[in-house]
């Protein structure tokens, strides 16, 4: 027997097609003690699968240094997902995104200069040394071997990245796989539904989508559908591997053939010891986010175990799905045309449908408010009231079995069992129940109102039960394990938290004398690190490419801000400098907008330098209009005809204006750094030097290093502008001379708690640039803990069970937002609630932390 097959028909799993509901679970974001735990939990939601990543910079902490221990322990974890029954689908990269740290591709590729993700020999060596540490053990638990192990994800989102080869590179890194006896399909997964640049040409690889949109949208069918022929032309399933969480949402794309449906990140989590990532979740003017410690998108199975109102939905879904079986697997989707809708709101704009051996099941959805759609057949009509942004699979003409048909319904089927000689059907709804029945006894149309819990009938030898989605999502169903509690009742907030405070001391370990660079190539890849520099005279001050958290001190002074790798210009006093930098996280996502957002940028501080001179260069350029394209090199047609102008003097009515200047500047042997500045760069701005391109000027971070020709007399700067509009300014222009501070003492950064506490009561004030840690007694005798905190201008590093389990900014001046999760919010797994301590760090004007409360939560499954 086959163990696992992909074709137009659906999936295939030991013997029969199956829809697959599948939830994010991921070893790395929970603790190990509750691996089990949110296993059971899935299963008792109905889920009969899981995604799981694997994340390449976990486990290589270092060059070649490898860890499979304790919460790495991906073959403990494989085990425990065999032995729950739980089908896995493997994505081990080397991208996952996942809003983890750099994406998970180690960050000394980047030092290193390696072309991450693309057909590139030296990334490919790479990968093959992780692809040799990771897939021996993914391959010994496939299905029909030790495991559950049913396909493997090449790469991620690959049509989101600037990859050259798509084609070429994933087919080699599927041939890897392959060599290390990955026997299972292997499939991409498209971003942004762009099939060619995902890799969608490469030969026997499967097509998978992301289909995310909002909840709203009236054209996700028509999308979707799309997608569903595309694939079904290659013979394929159609597969979406990451999507919405609410299951109104999963059961539009049932409606319209899916047949794996992955919400992604339904079971959340914690995001511990320094492996946050930062994205483009910001705003406008600032695209960057911090990823919050808490991994929760409002997501069924929230970080501490606790559920919500999803898993209701989620039972009957699931409740559906097996009763149906290989039927609604294998079924074919397509927009009804016997059937008109009318509602006075928003609603999907087609009506699809999915054609089942027994019958239909057409979709309707609410997209709007709560509104009474009507349906309208050639004999018939019926209503359906319907709550905002609901979804019902809706029965039609459907054979129940040979002596009873529901002709229509306006309350959908949550479960069909056999029971001896009588059947037994759930149907779930809201409002007025309307349900035509036909058969041997003739015509029957049920129409009553939901006074009870439960409306109770019978026709023939079918007995239904019918009632409201919480109501029968939180009853027994058939095949599904019961629930303990309800989701309200899970939490306990009552809890008293007592605190110590005590001094904390800075710690300098892994010193070395080193030439000033970034992070990353001092060895440092997550955590904090420490600059220290002696000046030896007053003045201004460059910091280029400075990352993440910044905290500077120089003789009493002490600042904390943020930087997304640009550079920063300080007045020091000559002694010492400290600069600590704190990696908050590498880039998971590529995005061009800002320095700290494209894949591949470092931490810490590039250089430092002391500005000896500045020199306003915004006028007297040779000026002429532009023609070409931005290219590797460029040259300026000298003229006794060209104008000589300012950077932004030039005024014509054309849409886009492009235009090029020229002039000779002479750096003079005495400096060694050189850098060009542009006050505004609202436009598109090209710098070269002696004809080559040094860099595209950064809107955020409008600095050019010229270093490199620093000394070397007279250069020529040519600068191309393109402008939308001729009132688009580049600013005023200068040109920054100095010399390279180069020696530090480099130091990774600890705090250590001193050994003397005091109890203490919030609020909790500290001095600017202050340093405390506090220490938590609590009672606790449930398995699951939240801690809540409220204050500003802190830093806190929550440390608990070995490991950092969750930082928390409080602080909104001079930083970004705090994406993906609440800001405010760490968890605790219960066994760490013995040695909890938080390392304090102020980082404002006035910080003080305000309250910390916790709240306790019990276990929705049944032990």
């Amino acid at each position: 027997m086959e163990a696992i097959r992909l074709d137009q028909n659906g999936i295939y799993i030991n013997g029969k097609y199956q829809t697959l509901l599948a939830s994010s679970l991921f070893y790395f974001r929970i603790p190990r003690e509750r691996w089990n735990d949110r296993m059971k939990l899935l299963k008792t939601a109905g889920y009969q699968a899981i995604d799981v990543y694997f994340p390449w910079n976990y486990h290589e902490t270092a060059p070649d240094v490898w860890d499979f221990e304790g919460n790495k322990d991906v073959e403990s974890f494989l085990k425990l997902a065999a032995e729950n029954e739980l089908f896995v689908i493997a994505r081990p990269g080397p991208y996952i995104c996942s809003e983890w740290d750099g994406g998970a591709i180690p960050a000394w590729l980047s030092e290193k200069k390696v072309a991450v993700r693309q057909d590139d020999p030296g990334f490919l060596s790479e990968m093959r040394n992780w692809y040799a540490h990771i897939l021996p053990v993914l391959s010994k638990y496939q299905i029909g071997q030790q495991g559950t192990i049913i396909c493997m994800q090449i790469e991620n989102e690959l049509d989101f990245y600037r990859c050259t080869s798509p084609v070429s590179y994933m087919e080699k890194l599927k041939r890897m796989a392959e060599e290390f006896g990955m026997t299972v399909p292997l499939f991409y997964c498209c971003g942004q539904n762009d099939l060619l640049r995902g890799g969608g040409l490469t030969p026997d690889l499967y097509t998978a989508y992301n289909v995310y949109s909002d909840g709203k949208n009236p054209d996700l069918e028509e999308r979707a559908i799309h997608l569903y022929h595309a694939v079904q032309e290659r013979s394929m399933p159609f597969l979406v591997t990451e999507t919405n969480r609410e299951h109104s949402y999963l059961k539009r794309l049932l409606a319209c053939g899916a047949k794996l449906l992955s919400p992604y990140n339904q079971t959340a989590g914690s995001t511990m010891d320094f492996y946050n990532g930062i994205t483009n979740w910001g705003t406008e003017e600032n695209p960057v986010a911090l990823m919050a410690s808490d991994y929760d998108f409002r997501s069924m199975i929230g970080s501490a175990g606790e559920c919500n109102e999803q898993i209701y939905q989620a039972r009957l879904l699931a409740g559906l799905i097996r009763s149906l079986g290989e039927s609604l697997a294998t079924a074919k989707p397509g927009f009804h045309s016997e059937l008109s809708v009318q509602s006075e709101g928003q609603i999907n704009r087609k009506v699809p449908f999915l054609k089942l051996k027994e019958g239909e099941l057409i979709e309707l959805s609410d997209l709007e408010r709560k509104q009474m759609i009507t349906v309208q057949t050639e004999k018939d009509s019926f209503m359906v009231d319907m709550k905002p942004l609901e979804t019902r699979l809706l029965p039609w003409n459907f054979h129940i079995c040979g002596e009873c048909v529901i002709r229509h319904s306006n309350y959908e089927i949550g479960w069909i069992s056999q029971q001896k000689d009588r059947t037994k059907v759930c149907l779930y709804g809201e409002g007025l129940l309307d349900c035509l029945l036909d058969g041997a006894e003739g015509s029957c149309r049920i129409q009553k109102e939901m006074e009870e819990e439960e409306i109770v009938f019978s026709y023939g030898t079918v007995d239904f039960v019918a009632g409201s989605r919480e109501h029968m999502g939180a009853a027994r169903i058939p095949g599904l394990p019961d629930l303990a509690c309800l989701p309200e009742e899970q939490k306990d907030d009552g809890k008293e938290v007592t605190l110590y405070v005590g001094e904390a001391q800075l710690t300098k370990e892994n010193s070395i004398k080193a030439e000033i660079a970034p992070m990353e190539s001092l060895g440092q890849y997550r955590g904090i690190g420490c600059y220290d520099v002696t000046l030896a005279a007053d003045g201004e001050y460059l910091i280029a490419g400075a990352a993440d958290l910044l905290t500077i001190r120089n003789q009493k002074s002490c600042e904390t801000l943020y930087s997304n790798g640009n550079c920063l210009r300080r007045f020091f006093k000559k002694g010492e400098v400290q600069l600590q930098t704190e990696i908050w996280g590498h880039s998971n996502f590529d995005d061009i907008r800002c320095k700290s957002l494209q894949m591949g940028s470092l931490k810490g501080i590039s250089k430092l330098m002391r500005i000896t001179r500045r020199e306003d260069i915004s006028e007297s350029w040779l000026f002429d209009l532009d023609e070409g394209a931005f290219s590797e090199t460029c040259f300026f047609r000298h003229s006794p005809y060209n104008t000589i102008m300012g950077i932004d003097g030039y005024n014509r009515a054309v849409s886009p204006l492009k235009t090029i200047y020229s002039r000779f500047v002479v750096s003079d042997k005495d400096e060694d750094a050189l850098f060009l500045h542009f006050e505004k760069a609202d436009c598109l701005i090209a710098v070269y030097v002696n004809n080559s391109l040094v860099s595209m000027v950064q809107k955020d971070d409008p600095y050019v290093d010229l270093s490199a020709f620093a000394g070397s007399g007279r250069i020529e700067l040519t600068v191309r502008i393109l402008r939308r509009y001729y009132t688009d300014l580049a600013g005023r222009v200068t040109l920054l001379r100095g010399r390279t501070i180069k020696e530090c003492t480099y130091s990774e950064l600890l705090p250590q708690a001193a050994k003397a506490f005091r109890n203490v009561e919030l609020p909790l004030r500290l001095q600017k640039g202050e340093n405390r840690f506090l220490k938590l007694q609590m009672q606790t005798d449930k398995k699951e803990v939240k801690l809540f905190f409220k204050g500003k201008d802190l830093k806190l590093t929550v440390y608990a069970g070995g490991h950092v389990a969750g930082r928390i900014l409080l602080q909104e001046e001079n930083m970004p937002v705090v994406a993906g999760g609440n800001r405010d919010v760490v968890y605790l797994c219960g066994e760490w609630c013995g040695d909890v301590t938080i390392w304090c760090q102020a980082t404002g004007e006035r910080p003080v932390l305000e309250d910390l409360r916790m709240a306790e939560y019990s276990s929705l499954q049944k032990n």
